[in-house]
């Protein structure tokens, strides 16, 4: 009888270690969908857009922001050279309207290229989602089956403990 309680004692334990490993990778999740939401929801990465993020994404979304800014940037110029260089950038003969349409055709570009960039994190984010979603699941499933222990164990223990009860001759 004792060893069906320490059973019970030692199932419990164990089930409130996994529900505390769910809440955290529950969490994470969430974590990486906020910052999935925020790639999505703005055009340019600024520090603004990644200050709410949880620690253990800002470092990521902060190499991101400045790496995506550098790259569309370069990408940027490179296709309002190679645009200038065709003749497809007009020239105008007025230095400031000048100035305004390669402006123009840069943000453009850098918007493009941003885009593209963001689509690419977003999707190794929703790669990520996958592994803490099977992560998440496979605990929910070890909680099952160690309530589903639990229950036989109590079960199990309540038998014992009426079968030892002492019938004082009324049994």
């Amino acid at each position: 009888m004792l060893m069906a309680f320490w059973e019970v004692q030692r199932l419990t334990r164990e089930i409130n270690y996994l529900e505390k490993q769910a809440i955290e990778t529950r969490t994470r999740l969430e974590h990486y969908q906020k910052y999935a939401s925020v790639l999505g929801g703005s055009s340019i990465m600024t520090m603004n857009n990644i200050a709410g993020l949880s620690p253990e994404l800002l470092p990521r979304a902060s190499m991101f922001a400045q790496f995506s800014n550098q790259v569309s940037s370069m990408s940027a110029m490179q296709n309002l050279q190679t645009m200038k260089m065709t003749g497809m950038v007009p020239w105008t003969g007025n230095p400031l309207a000048q100035y305004q349409i390669e402006m123009s055709a840069f943000a453009k570009f850098k918007e493009e290229s941003m885009k593209a960039l963001k689509q690419q994190e977003i999707q190794i984010l929703n790669e990520k989602e996958k592994e803490i979603q099977l992560e998440m699941n496979q605990i929910e499933q070890r909680i099952k089956m160690k309530r589903a222990m639990l229950d036989s164990v109590k079960q199990l223990a309540s038998e014992e403990a009426r079968d030892s009860a002492p019938k004082f001759g009324l049994g």
